[in-house]
């Protein structure tokens, strides 16, 4: 199981009720540059860097983080996510 793949079971497992849960790994295929974007209801009334440190705290926990050379984090409620789709369909 690649890096990509294990990264996204792992946030499956800590917001199940996501929406959305997409991880692309930018990095030819090894894994070290990765972009995860999480749709969760969790996230309602949670500042931005608080969503962004439990993903991260979560990944160190199962020694998955440290693996990861750069990861972007999308962390969105369903609201944030409909806005995103919005403006990129104008």
């Amino acid at each position: 199981m690649s890096l990509a793949d294990r990264v996204k079971v792992e946030v499956q497992k800590q917001y199940p009720n996501a929406i959305v849960c997409n991880i692309t790994d930018h990095s030819d295929g090894c894994g070290a540059k990765l972009e995860l974007t999480v749709v969760s209801p969790n996230f309602e009334n949670v500042p931005l860097l608080k969503r962004h440190r439990e993903i991260q705290n979560n990944l160190k926990e199962h020694g998955l983080f440290e693996e990861i050379h750069a990861l972007q984090i999308n962390a969105w409620t369903k609201e944030q996510w409909e806005k995103k789709q919005q403006q990129q369909q104008k």
